[in-house]
C-alpha cells in the first residue's frame, strides 16, 4: 500500500476513533442526566443546567460530527470547546479527592470495605491524572481536524462544496 493510502486511513482512523469517543461519552451523559449539571455545578454553579446541556450537546454533535466526517472543522471545535472547561474539573478533583479520603476511610469500619476503598482511593485520583494528559491528546487531535478537516472517508469528502473551513 503506498504511504498517502497508509496517511489517509490513518487519518481516517483517528477520526472516528476521536468522534465515537465524544459520542459514545454524550450519549452516556443523555442516559445519565442530570450527572452532567451535577458536574458542570463545579465549575459553573449558577448555570450549570445551561452548561450540563451545552456539554452534552457538544460531544454528541461534534462527536457525531468528527466521527462521520460531517462538517468535521466545526464539529472538531465542539470538541475542543467541550474539552477546555475538562482541565478544570480534573484539577478540581485532584485537589479534593485527597482532603476526602481520610473522611471516608474513617467512616469505613469493615475491614474488606476498606481494602475496596484503598484501591478506590488509588485509582480515582490516578484517573484524574491521566485524564489531564487524555484531554491534552484529545485537544491535539481535534485541533487537528479543525484544520485538516474530514481528510479522507468522510461525508464532507461528496460534499465538499458544502463544507465550512475555518482555516
Amino acid at each position: 500500500m503506498e504511504h498517502s493510502t497508509l496517511v489517509v486511513l490513518s487519518e481516517a482512523l483517528l477520526r472516528l476513533i476521536l468522534g465515537w469517543r465524544m459520542l459514545i461519552s454524550g450519549l452516556s451523559n443523555v442516559r445519565r442526566w442530570p450527572n452532567p449539571v451535577q458536574t458542570a455545578s463545579i465549575l459553573f454553579p449558577k448555570g450549570a443546567t445551561f452548561f450540563g446541556f451545552l456539554a452534552t450537546f457538544l460531544m454528541v454533535v461534534g462527536g457525531f460530527g468528527v466521527a462521520a466526517g460531517i462538517q468535521t472543522p466545526i464539529c472538531a471545535v465542539m470538541i475542543v470547546i467541550f474539552l477546555i472547561p475538562t482541565f478544570g474539573l480534573h484539577w478540581h478533583w485532584l485537589k479534593v479527592l485527597p482532603a476526602m479520603v481520610p473522611v471516608v476511610k474513617a467512616a469505613i469500619k469493615d475491614e474488606k470495605a476498606q481494602n475496596y476503598f484503598r484501591s478506590f482511593d488509588r485509582q480515582s485520583y490516578h484517573a484524574h491524572e491521566v485524564g489531564l494528559r487524555d484531554n491534552l491528546v484529545f485537544v491535539a487531535a481535534a485541533i487537528y481536524f479543525a484544520v485538516r478537516g474530514s481528510a479522507g472517508f468522510g461525508i464532507d469528502n461528496w460534499f465538499s462544496h458544502w463544507v465550512i473551513r475555518l482555516f
